[in-house]
């Protein structure tokens, strides 16, 4: 199925980075060619449910599987994303380190 068939009908469409570093030699399309097929766009963006989110852990590749335009758009939850990852590890450090959570 492809990425513009299903985009429509998801709730959430959860990306992860490109790692171009382990990737170079297997890929076979440029950087520009691999975000026009695979990369969410505005075109991508509109075509979602209203209440469709848009989620990626961070860090990211601009244009690559993200358009620069879309990562700060209404439907991304990108950077709270980012800030409750923050939270959330500082909570689980905080716990692992905690002497008086273990009695």
């Amino acid at each position: 199925m492809e990425f513009d068939d299903i985009i429509s009908k998801v709730d959430v469409v959860m990306l992860l980075r490109v790692q171009h570093e382990r990737h170079e030699e297997k890929m076979h399309e440029t950087v520009e060619e691999y975000h026009e097929k695979y990369g969410l766009n505005k075109k991508r963006v509109q075509a979602m449910k209203d209440s469709a989110i848009i989620m990626h852990p961070a860090p990211f590749n601009r244009n690559v599987e993200i358009a620069d335009d879309v990562v700060e758009c209404e439907k991304s939850r990108i950077f709270k994303q980012v800030q409750n990852g923050v939270f959330i590890r500082m909570a689980l450090i905080y716990m692992v380190l905690d002497d008086t959570s273990k009695k």
